[in-house]
């Protein structure tokens, strides 16, 4: 989790590395215990943009929760990994952790799924695609719990599991989060029973999560295929096709699909040969990141602020948006840090809504900028919590103001604590993580008597800040305070004795 976060939506929990700095003690009240014990804690939900028409729920776990729930996958996730068809028929998710790539094997799953697909269609005459409806939220508790049983996690595991599950969901049954990373191999599970089912009936078919290919050599065994589909769909799970999105295709327009599907898909030369660069320092690795030192600089030099800044502008030129393929670049321009695409991002930041976890990371990863110029950044960030488009949003003030958490040099202290009061818990909780990176002990000294009103995730922000209270002050309200279960403990030992 210190190296990969919790999930893609949202920022890296600050309390992590305090966390992470006293590991051995959150071990020693962990390890060999019953997970009875750990009563899953409070989440976050919030709805995030997909385009500019559609949204989802996306849930970010309690980090206790999140470390717990990694380490379960972790350990026994091979069970589920060894059930699932083969990697050249479902591509999703592959489960082979490591510490260099997280969880799951290939970074380029998505593409092998569609490059596949495109050499498939060649073979066939009618191709079907299939999209599940609303796959994670429709996914019954009771059908994950199968799948573990049969998969091999332990009882305790299994009933901790579902508890989790049911703790988001406001005990309905029905439904998994959105975000973290470990959900992912879990929502996999509950789809075995499903190939196994289309591969036991002779469709010749590939998968990517929700999505499935079938290849056909009629339409009327395309139809055949589409009908079989959603009958086991709902006999198996209750699932259903997104009528939408569900299509017949000849190969030589589902081939133009492929294409159009392919993250690594530049819009001009100019993105192409920044790509081109990106992926001579990081051999391809989508998510390394590289020092600035270690660029040469006439490499460097190919990342001018015109350039970058007119890549942005020709995405956002188009009718639709391709916002799939917009926030992809992002994430490839956040591997260099570079600050190219600072000012057009904040100039229509507004309509770069579905791109705006993507943008505040990449922010965040911005390595050349002075200090005086941080200070600028944070002014304009600033500006942007009262536009319309902001303001409405939990979601967007929350990515935001995270920028304020991470870099000393944004600063705008005295503005963020102006704004307090006024605030929603989770704008608090930036907040209050804001005034420890900018040294404002002062102020949190303040809200010590509102601590005992704080909702957890608050608390948790109060707790780091407080380290940098005097000593025998932070070790008086540290001693004055109970605290519920490991991480809670572990942060207030390491902010009482930092």
């Amino acid at each position: 989790m210190e190296k990969h976060s919790d999930g893609d939506l949202f920022p890296k929990i600050r309390e992590l590395d305090a966390i992470n700095a006293k590991r051995d003690d959150f071990f020693t009240l962990v390890e060999g215990k019953p997970l009875s014990g750990f009563e899953p804690r409070v989440c976050r939900r919030f709805i995030v943009p997909k385009d500019e028409i559609s949204y989802r729920q996306a849930t970010q776990l309690h980090p206790q929760d999140s470390i717990l729930l990694s380490a379960l996958v972790h350990q026994f996730g091979k069970g589920i990994e060894v059930r699932r068809r083969a990697k050249g028929e479902v591509f999703s998710y592959r489960f082979s952790p490591s510490l260099e790539e997280g969880l799951y094997s290939t970074k380029t799953a998505w593409n092998d799924f569609w490059t596949t697909a495109h050499r498939k269609s060649h073979s066939c005459l009618v191709i079907l695609y299939c999209d599940i409806a609303d796959f994670y939220n429709q996914i019954y508790h009771h059908a994950v719990e199968n799948q573990l049983i049969e998969s091999g996690f332990p009882n305790q595991a299994i009933k901790w599991l579902i508890s989790l599950l049911e703790s988001t969901t406001a005990k309905v049954s029905r439904g998994v989060p959105i975000g973290p990373h470990p959900i992912h191999l879990i929502a996999e599970s509950t789809l075995i029973p499903i190939d196994n089912s289309l591969a036991a009936n002779g469709l010749q078919f590939i998968r990517y999560a929700d999505d499935i290919i079938i290849f056909c050599d009629s339409k009327k065994s395309a139809k055949s295929a589409l009908a079989l589909v959603a009958s086991t769909l709902d006999k198996q799970q209750r699932l259903m096709l997104q009528r939408h999105k569900t299509k017949f295709y000849d190969p030589e327009d589902f081939r133009a699909l492929c294409s159009e599907m392919i993250e690594d898909r530049p819009i001009d030369k100019s993105e192409e040969q920044l790509l081109r660069i990106i992926r001579k320092y990081t051999g391809g690795n989508p998510y390394q990141s590289i020092s600035y030192n270690a660029i040469k600089p006439e490499d460097w030099s190919q990342f001018s602020d015109r350039i970058v800044g007119n890549i942005i502008e020709e995405y956002l030129s188009k009718d639709e948006v391709d916002y799939i393929r917009l926030r992809w670049f992002y994430r490839r321009l956040a591997q260099v840090g570079h600050p190219g695409a600072l000012d057009v991002s904040l100039e229509n930041f507004e309509k770069l809504g579905p791109c705006l976890a993507n943008i505040c990371a990449y922010i965040a990863s911005i390595q050349s900028i002075e200090p005086e110029e941080w200070k600028k950044i944070g002014e304009k960030l600033i500006g942007l919590l009262d536009t319309e488009e902001i303001s409405r949003s939990e979601f967007f003030r929350l990515s935001i103001l995270s920028l304020f958490t991470r870099n000393e040099y944004i600063n705008h202290f005295p503005s963020l604590a102006g704004r307090y009061q006024i605030s929603d818990p989770y704008a608090r909780r930036e907040i209050l993580l804001s005034a420890a990176i900018n040294k404002a002990f002062d102020w949190l000294r303040e809200h010590k008597e509102s601590y005992p009103q704080m909702d957890a995730w608050q608390r948790m922000a109060f707790i780091f800040g407080a380290s940098g209270l005097p000593s025998d002050e932070r070790k008086f309200f540290i001693n004055g305070h109970q605290y519920d279960g490991p991480f809670e403990t572990v942060l207030a030992k390491w902010s009482k004795n930092t």
